[in-house]
Protein backbone atom coordinates (compact mmCIF):
# COMPACT_ATOMS: atom_id res chain seq x y z
CA UNK A 1 0.00 0.00 0.00
CA UNK A 2 3.31 2.39 0.42
CA UNK A 3 3.18 2.62 -3.42
CA UNK A 4 -0.64 4.46 -3.07
CA UNK A 5 0.22 6.24 -0.07
CA UNK A 6 3.35 7.91 -2.27
CA UNK A 7 0.79 8.49 -5.33
CA UNK A 8 -1.77 9.95 -2.71
CA UNK A 9 0.48 12.34 -0.97
CA UNK A 10 2.09 13.21 -4.79
CA UNK A 11 -1.14 14.00 -6.20
CA UNK A 12 -2.03 16.25 -3.40
CA UNK A 13 0.69 18.26 -2.76
CA UNK A 14 0.37 18.67 -6.07
CA UNK A 15 -2.67 20.20 -6.37
CA UNK A 16 -2.38 22.43 -3.69
CA UNK A 17 0.93 23.65 -5.68
CA UNK A 18 1.03 27.49 -5.38
CA UNK A 19 3.98 30.35 -6.06
CA UNK A 20 4.61 30.66 -2.21
CA UNK A 21 6.12 27.19 -1.51
CA UNK A 22 5.49 27.31 2.64
CA UNK A 23 1.46 28.28 1.53
CA UNK A 24 1.52 25.21 -0.32
CA UNK A 25 3.20 23.55 1.98
CA UNK A 26 0.15 24.68 4.92
CA UNK A 27 -2.61 23.50 2.89
CA UNK A 28 -1.95 19.93 2.06
CA UNK A 29 -0.64 19.65 5.46
CA UNK A 30 -4.05 20.51 6.58
CA UNK A 31 -5.85 18.31 3.80
CA UNK A 32 -3.09 15.55 4.93
CA UNK A 33 -4.33 15.95 8.82
CA UNK A 34 -8.16 16.26 8.23
CA UNK A 35 -7.98 13.33 5.71
CA UNK A 36 -6.31 11.29 8.76
CA UNK A 37 -8.62 12.76 11.20
CA UNK A 38 -11.69 12.45 9.56
CA UNK A 39 -11.37 9.19 7.58
CA UNK A 40 -12.21 6.66 10.20
CA UNK A 41 -14.54 8.85 11.38
CA UNK A 42 -16.25 8.23 7.95
CA UNK A 43 -15.72 4.80 8.20
CA UNK A 44 -17.02 4.48 11.35
CA UNK A 45 -20.32 6.07 10.45
CA UNK A 46 -20.69 3.59 7.47
CA UNK A 47 -19.76 0.89 9.61
CA UNK A 48 -23.18 2.36 12.34
CA UNK A 49 -25.42 2.78 8.54
CA UNK A 50 -24.51 -1.02 7.96
CA UNK A 51 -25.13 -2.09 11.44
CA UNK A 52 -28.65 -0.55 11.80
CA UNK A 53 -29.89 -1.05 8.47
CA UNK A 54 -29.77 1.98 6.99
CA UNK A 55 -28.41 0.94 3.64
CA UNK A 56 -30.01 4.20 1.65
CA UNK A 57 -27.58 6.28 4.32
CA UNK A 58 -24.69 4.01 3.51
CA UNK A 59 -25.15 4.47 -0.02
CA UNK A 60 -25.11 7.91 0.03
CA UNK A 61 -22.21 8.50 2.39
CA UNK A 62 -19.83 5.97 0.43
CA UNK A 63 -19.93 8.52 -2.34
CA UNK A 64 -17.71 10.86 0.08
CA UNK A 65 -14.32 8.18 -0.33
CA UNK A 66 -15.40 7.89 -4.24
CA UNK A 67 -11.73 10.07 -5.06
CA UNK A 68 -9.71 7.54 -3.21
CA UNK A 69 -10.45 4.69 -6.00
CA UNK A 70 -7.42 6.47 -8.02
CA UNK A 71 -5.09 5.63 -5.99
CA UNK A 72 -5.44 1.98 -5.52
CA UNK A 73 -7.00 -1.15 -7.22
CA UNK A 74 -8.24 -2.74 -4.08
CA UNK A 75 -9.48 0.46 -3.20
CA UNK A 76 -11.41 0.81 -6.60
CA UNK A 77 -12.49 -2.79 -6.25
CA UNK A 78 -14.38 -2.68 -2.61
CA UNK A 79 -15.57 0.45 -3.44
CA UNK A 80 -17.34 -0.18 -6.46
CA UNK A 81 -18.13 -3.64 -4.55
CA UNK A 82 -19.97 -1.93 -1.70
CA UNK A 83 -21.44 0.75 -3.99
CA UNK A 84 -23.18 -1.64 -6.05
CA UNK A 85 -24.52 -3.92 -3.06
CA UNK A 86 -25.80 -1.01 -1.23
CA UNK A 87 -27.61 0.87 -4.50
CA UNK A 88 -29.57 -2.46 -4.96
CA UNK A 89 -30.62 -3.48 -1.03
CA UNK A 90 -31.06 0.05 -0.56
CA UNK A 91 -33.68 -0.18 -3.44
CA UNK A 92 -34.72 -3.55 -2.24
CA UNK A 93 -35.51 -1.99 1.36
CA UNK A 94 -37.34 0.91 -0.25
CA UNK A 95 -40.08 -1.85 -0.89
CA UNK A 96 -39.33 -5.14 0.47
CA UNK A 97 -41.47 -7.20 -1.64
CA UNK A 98 -40.74 -9.85 -4.03
CA UNK A 99 -42.75 -7.99 -6.61
CA UNK A 100 -40.34 -5.30 -5.86
CA UNK A 101 -37.42 -7.77 -5.97
CA UNK A 102 -38.34 -9.23 -9.66
CA UNK A 103 -38.45 -5.48 -10.78
CA UNK A 104 -35.15 -5.00 -9.63
CA UNK A 105 -33.79 -7.77 -10.77
CA UNK A 106 -35.22 -7.00 -14.76
CA UNK A 107 -33.66 -3.58 -13.95
CA UNK A 108 -30.41 -4.78 -13.90
CA UNK A 109 -30.42 -7.45 -16.10
CA UNK A 110 -31.34 -4.84 -18.81
CA UNK A 111 -28.32 -3.10 -18.42
CA UNK A 112 -26.00 -5.26 -17.29
CA UNK A 113 -27.42 -8.55 -19.41
CA UNK A 114 -25.18 -8.17 -22.25
CA UNK A 115 -21.96 -8.97 -19.76
CA UNK A 116 -23.14 -12.36 -17.86
CA UNK A 117 -20.16 -13.71 -20.50
CA UNK A 118 -17.71 -11.65 -18.20
CA UNK A 119 -19.01 -13.74 -15.39
CA UNK A 120 -16.22 -16.07 -15.04
CA UNK A 121 -13.16 -13.46 -16.47
CA UNK A 122 -13.66 -10.51 -13.84
CA UNK A 123 -13.71 -10.79 -10.33
CA UNK A 124 -16.83 -7.36 -9.66
CA UNK A 125 -18.65 -9.08 -12.82
CA UNK A 126 -18.69 -12.11 -10.97
CA UNK A 127 -20.30 -10.96 -7.65
CA UNK A 128 -22.56 -9.00 -9.59
CA UNK A 129 -23.96 -12.03 -11.43
CA UNK A 130 -23.86 -14.23 -8.07
CA UNK A 131 -26.37 -11.08 -6.99
CA UNK A 132 -28.43 -11.05 -9.38
CA UNK A 133 -28.80 -15.10 -9.93
CA UNK A 134 -29.86 -15.47 -6.11
CA UNK A 135 -32.25 -12.46 -6.62
CA UNK A 136 -34.03 -13.77 -9.67
CA UNK A 137 -34.95 -17.15 -7.40
CA UNK A 138 -36.45 -15.24 -5.03
CA UNK A 139 -40.46 -16.05 -5.05
CA UNK A 140 -41.25 -15.56 -0.85
CA UNK A 141 -41.26 -12.92 1.27
CA UNK A 142 -38.84 -14.64 3.79
CA UNK A 143 -36.66 -15.71 0.71
CA UNK A 144 -36.15 -12.01 0.94
CA UNK A 145 -35.54 -11.11 4.35
CA UNK A 146 -32.99 -13.70 4.07
CA UNK A 147 -31.41 -12.49 1.06
CA UNK A 148 -30.91 -8.98 2.43
CA UNK A 149 -30.24 -10.25 5.86
CA UNK A 150 -27.28 -12.28 3.79
CA UNK A 151 -26.36 -9.71 1.84
CA UNK A 152 -25.88 -6.89 4.51
CA UNK A 153 -23.31 -9.55 6.01
CA UNK A 154 -21.72 -9.90 2.71
CA UNK A 155 -21.08 -5.88 3.18
CA UNK A 156 -20.23 -6.26 6.77
CA UNK A 157 -17.21 -8.16 5.84
CA UNK A 158 -16.55 -6.45 2.59
CA UNK A 159 -16.62 -3.13 4.40
CA UNK A 160 -13.70 -4.19 7.15
CA UNK A 161 -11.50 -5.30 4.21
CA UNK A 162 -12.36 -2.21 2.46
CA UNK A 163 -11.69 -0.28 5.61
CA UNK A 164 -8.30 -2.24 6.48
CA UNK A 165 -6.79 -1.05 3.04
CA UNK A 166 -7.76 2.63 4.01
CA UNK A 167 -6.49 2.26 6.94
CA UNK A 168 -2.94 0.80 5.86
CA UNK A 169 -2.75 4.10 3.45
CA UNK A 170 -3.30 6.54 6.49
CA UNK A 171 -0.57 4.60 8.29
CA UNK A 172 1.70 4.30 5.45
CA UNK A 173 0.69 8.41 5.08
CA UNK A 174 1.82 8.57 8.87
CA UNK A 175 5.21 7.24 7.81
CA UNK A 176 5.76 9.70 5.13
CA UNK A 177 5.49 11.88 7.70
CA UNK A 178 2.80 14.02 5.83
CA UNK A 179 1.87 15.76 8.66
CA UNK A 180 3.94 18.86 10.38
CA UNK A 181 5.76 17.45 13.85
CA UNK A 182 4.19 17.99 16.90
CA UNK A 183 5.61 21.11 18.80
CA UNK A 184 7.84 20.06 21.70
CA UNK A 185 5.80 20.02 24.93
CA UNK A 186 6.75 21.67 28.03
CA UNK A 187 7.31 19.15 30.59
CA UNK A 188 5.65 19.33 34.02
CA UNK A 189 7.39 18.64 37.45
Amino acid sequence: MKKSALSFKSYYEGSFSKDDQSESKKLAAEFFAEFIHYTPIKLELLDSYLNTGHIDYFYQSLSDLKYLVEFSDSLNRYWYLLRAYSSALSKLKADQSVKNAKKLYSHYFEIYGDRRMLRNEHWFEKKRWEFLDELQLIYREDELSDFVFKYQQVMAENLKIYVSFIMDLIADLKKLQVLPKPANRLKVG
